[in-house]
């Protein structure tokens, strides 16, 4: 009797040890697009596409702490290219939809930073910029395991944006903040390493 307790508690700390990290590799893409006001005038940019890397680490059955890195061509539509980090929570919610080892169903919330700048001379006239957007984030998706280890997603991200921006040319310099929002849908593959 005391080597079955010993083998059943062995296996549901394996159990239990097994599902409760895991760690995932990811690549998305997806468009980033803001809508934003200065002054009472819109300030609205346009849009661009977006592709990144994630890694994901399971805290528990439910919980996922991700990092992820993205790269966007046209960011804040200044055709230069941006960068962006974002960190997030995720939650799994129990549904009868995640209730299939296949799928489960999220919701998230992190923070987002981006970036982008450029400086050079245009008739004669030197000039810089840069602009930062910091973005707190709620998002929204499925995952859809096509194997154990593959994983494919759907999410849709937006919340606030803050965006701190200053510009320089020749001897004039300006700064300024403008405040608004964003959406950020997003589709990706995902890898399960450990």
């Amino acid at each position: 009797m005391k080597k079955i307790l010993l083998a059943m508690t062995t296996l549901t700390v394996m159990a239990a040890a097994s599902t409760a990290s895991a760690d995932s590799l990811g690549l998305r893409g997806g468009y980033y697009k803001g809508f934003y006001s200065a002054n009472g005038q819109s300030a609205s940019t346009d849009g661009t596409g977006s592709i990144g890397l994630q890694y994901s680490y399971s805290l528990d059955a439910l919980s996922t702490l991700r990092g992820a890195i993205d790269l966007y061509p046209n960011m804040l539509g200044l055709q230069k290219l941006g960068f962006g980090g974002e960190v997030a929570y995720l939650r799994k919610i129990p549904t009868n939809m995640s209730s299939s080892v296949d799928m489960n169903v999220y919701v998230g919330a992190g923070l987002g930073v981006n970036y982008v700048g450029d400086s050079g001379t245009s008739d004669g006239l030197s000039y810089s910029y840069r602009f930062t957007t910091v973005n707190p984030t709620l998002l929204a998706g499925v995952n859809f395991y096509a194997t154990p280890e593959l994983g494919i997603f759907g999410e849709l991200a937006g919340g606030p944006s803050f965006v701190f921006g200053s510009a320089t040319a020749g001897s004039t310099s300006q700064s300024q903040n403008i405040t608004g929002g964003f959406i950020h849908p997003r589709i990706g593959l995902t890898y399960t390493i450990r």
